[in-house]
């Protein structure tokens, strides 16, 4: 007798967990464009989602009923992304409102495309006439008005108009000189 229930209780665990197994791959989907949507790396989305639904797998007698599963495994990838979040900052405290500032973050190209435009940018000019530099940087750069930077350097304000735009006039140009030098470059990775 014993052994006729527990065979019947192992077919019927087999059943189950099928049936669960069933059911967390119709979820899978809509858990990576969640996952996607919360961090927006491929990768880790990927992880985020297995992590999940092994963690799902590893507690599947928690949840007695399969029509809520959608949002206890939404539960479990919350708390798993946070943990994860947690664990990469070396256990350091997360709150929640940082998430956004974790993940948002430039990828390492983009990182180095605006330093690259930054440094055009300071080589062209560097490149014009100190007067002109002057005053594009107190107008551009600290936000002074016409007359401040005539007050600050002295000059009639009319002296001033003139020279931020010759200023910024030879500053587009020298821009693009150096976008044109930049397209001639031939690059040895083939696409």
């Amino acid at each position: 007798m014993n052994f006729s229930k527990k065979v019947t209780g192992l077919f019927c665990d087999a059943r189950e967990k099928q049936r669960f197994n069933s059911a967390l791959e119709k979820q899978y989907s809509g858990l990576y464009r969640l996952a996607f949507a919360w961090c927006h790396q491929a990768a880790v989305a990927e992880d985020l989602v297995q992590e999940t639904l092994l963690k799902a797998i590893e507690s599947r007698k928690d949840i007695e009923c399969l029509e809520h599963l959608n949002a206890w495994l939404c539960r479990i990838m919350h708390n798993q992304f946070l943990d994860n979040i947690r664990y990469n900052r070396r256990w350091e405290w997360v709150e929640e409102s940082e998430i956004d500032q974790h993940f948002c973050a430039d990828c390492t190209e983009t990182q180095l495309i605006k330093q690259q435009t930054a440094e055009r940018f300071y080589q062209a000019l560097s490149r014009l006439p100190f007067t002109q530099r002057e005053a594009i940087t107190l107008a551009d750069l600290q936000g002074f008005s016409y007359q401040e930077i005539a007050e600050i350097t002295a000059t009639p304000i009319g002296t001033v108009m003139s020279r931020i735009s010759r200023g910024r006039e030879k500053l587009k140009e020298l821009l693009q000189q150096a976008e044109d030098q930049q397209r001639r470059v031939v690059s040895l990775w083939r696409s």
